[in-house]
């Protein structure tokens, strides 16, 4: 926002440069003259101390000059409040006390804000501030008659555009109908309102455009209620209403805002912020940094580059106005200065978002993996399985073939009963009287002898079969069993006894029986291996069923041999670790595998007195899981 424009009122510049050619002296003065000390700059401001915009250029140039010269300025700030007071007493009031103030107090810099207060401070520039540079701020090229001014006068013009305004209001409105200028009555306000008819005249780019003034604060609020929608409103001043109660210009655009029906703009900064949509704008802070940039030069003994600056601008917009009229964001000038705006998530946590994205996708690429992974997993375990199947079949396969004689041996026997019972039969038949009953007999032993060699194939074809294996209920002294029937005649040909302590019950458990019988079968030629180099008398096994203490099912194999060292029964159930100079080291790794598919435990009782025993423990039927399937 800019403050303290005067217009362009021939009048108003005849009367402001005559009065200043007539009381400046003359006198060329281009920089400080050297004092002892801090400098002095003399502030002089035409209006109130409560003024915003005021605040806001002494503020920014009091910092400014603070940075650069910390220790080495005082400020002295004079406040002329001329809307309030304009009349030609209080102006020499406020000069005599000034005079007598700065008297004692030589001032380096004087600073004047307003073209009022140009114009003040050059009428008593001899009683105040004899001599010493001037700085102006605050005016437009149209208040100040620049070329009568004298020589060690600086000044930064406001760059206040009436007609750039009305533009970026036509461009953010391109349907609108009619343009309204509000000013109050003081001089200041009607200074402004002629400056704006110079500009806009009653029809600006084919758009009518209407001054509103002379009215109460009530009355300019009934006014901006009944506006019609497509009304651009464009408040410039109201220092001073009709009925004389002087305002703060700010405040009131602020009240009109809240409730006019149209859109409201400004062309001063300080009133962005209190309701108004935007303008073309330049920033107190702008005006004071260029008067600080000024005095600097002065202050270090040269002048500055050019007398007199004008302070740049540019469309300013609040967007909080801007959403709430519902216009257009594409309509915005490429150059606008955007005020207010709510930062969109992605401006606001940008680098939170792009964490999290990137988090994310880290996440979704590593949940992937894990499935592409687990998928694999799988299919390795599938595999595996497969292969343990297989290889537990070549494993029984490879024992069986080994015992080939030994079957071959028990099949014998049966099926060479059978001949000779079929033999006799005949001839008893032949007789001519047979003995029926010793051939009952007779066919009796052929029955049993063949039961006898089917029982042996059938354990064989049980243990050859090879597939998908399934857990089913059984009993495990079944498997003993018939495991201990196949082995009979290698256990004869080794001369090795077996004593099998069968527990009373059944002991139902949810296996296998190929492969409890492989389990079986493999513990038992191991004991049997073990005890090879002992006398025949003392090979002896010792195969026991129980049930434990918590309702589990137990088998335990007990050989006699001279066992197995603590390191061996350790690694013994590792893949190629055997005792044997010919064995693989398989059997008893696949035995471990069989037990743990059946959801048992098998290993070496380290308590055994003498020889080696091994014991399998398995799950009640209630308990076993489903394994290699």
């Amino acid at each position: 926002m800019r403050f303290f424009i005067a217009g362009r009122s021939v009048i108003a510049r005849i009367s402001l440069a005559a009065s200043m050619i007539f009381c400046i002296s003359i006198a060329p003065f281009t920089q400080v003259d050297a004092r002892q000390g801090a400098a002095r700059i003399l502030i002089v401001s035409e209006h109130d101390s409560n003024l915003f915009a005021v605040q806001k250029v002494i503020e920014r140039l009091k910092r400014e000059l603070a940075e650069t010269k910390p220790t080495a300025v005082e400020f002295y700030i004079e406040h002329l409040d001329f809307i309030r007071f304009p009349g030609s007493a209080h102006r020499k009031r406020i000069a005599r006390l000034m005079a007598a103030k700065y008297g004692d107090a030589p001032i380096d810099i004087a600073i004047a804000i307003g073209p009022a207060g140009l114009s003040f401070l050059l009428e008593n520039r001899q009683a105040i501030a004899p001599d010493v540079p001037v700085i102006a701020g605050g005016f437009s090229w149209s208040s100040v008659e620049i070329s009568s001014l004298p020589d060690g006068v600086y000044g930064v013009a406001s760059n206040l555009d009436v007609s750039k305004t009305v533009d970026l209001a036509l461009r953010l409105q391109p349907d609108a109908k009619k343009i309204v200028l509000l000013t109050g009555s003081s001089d200041f306000d009607r200074i402004w309102k002629e400056t704006a008819r110079q500009d806009l005249s009653e029809n600006y780019r084919g758009v009518s455009v209407e001054y509103l003034s002379s009215m109460t604060l009530d009355g300019f609020k009934q006014a901006v209620k009944n506006l019609p929608e497509d009304t651009i409103l464009l408040i410039l001043t109201v220092f001073k209403a009709a009925d004389g109660r002087t305002y703060i210009p700010r405040d009131v655009t602020a009240e009109l805002a809240a409730i006019s029906a149209a859109p409201v703009y400004a062309v001063y900064s300080s009133y962005i912020g209190t309701g108004a949509v935007g303008g073309f704008i330049e920033t107190f802070e702008g005006i004071g940094t260029d008067i600080a940039n000024m005095a600097n030069r002065i202050l270090s003994g040269s002048s500055p580059k050019e007398r007199f600056v004008t302070s740049s601008g540019l469309p300013v917009v609040d967007w909080r106005q801007f959403a709430r009229w519902g216009m257009d964001e594409t309509l915005l000038p490429e150059n606008a200065l955007v005020l207010h705006r709510e930062p969109s998530i992605w401006d606001r946590y940008r680098f939170q978002v792009m964490a999290i994205l990137a988090v994310l996708v880290l996440q979704s690429g590593t949940i992937a993996a894990l499935i592409v992974l687990d998928r694999r997993k799988r299919r390795i375990e599938k595999e595996l399985a497969l292969e343990r199947l297989e290889l537990a079949h070549l494993s029984r396969t490879s024992q069986l073939g080994e015992l080939s004689g030994s079957f071959a041996h028990e099949l014998n026997q049966p099926l060479t009963s059978i001949l000779a019972n079929a033999e006799a039969g005949i001839r008893l038949v032949d007789r001519k009287k047979p003995d029926l009953k010793e051939i009952r007999s007779i066919l009796e032993d052929i029955a049993s002898s063949d039961r006898r060699a089917a029982g042996v194939i059938k354990h064989l074809r049980q243990m050859m079969l090879k597939g998908e294996v399934t857990l089913e209920p059984m009993d495990l002294n079944d498997a003993v069993s018939s495991t201990l029937a196949l082995l009979q005649g290698e256990l004869v040909a080794r001369q090795t006894k077996v004593r099998f302590i069968r527990n009373a019950e059944n002991l139902p458990v949810k296996g296998n029986m190929a492969q409890l019988q492989q389990v079986v079968l493999n513990l038992t030629l191991n004991a049997a291996d073990a005890m090879a180099d002992l006398a025949p008398a003392d090979r002896r096994i010792e195969i026991e069923t129980n049930i434990t203490a918590n309702r589990s099912r137990m088998l335990s194999i007990s050989d006699r041999g001279s066992g197995l060292s603590a390191e061996l029964r350790e690694a013994a159930f590792r893949p190629f670790v055997s005792g044997k100079a010919n064995g693989m080291g398989l059997g008893l790794a696949i035995c471990r595998s069989i037990a743990e598919a059946h959801g048992g435990i098998l290993k070496f009782d380290d308590q055994a007195a003498e020889g080696t025993r091994i014991i399998l423990t398995l799950p009640s039927t209630n308990g076993a899981r489903a394994g290699w399937q």
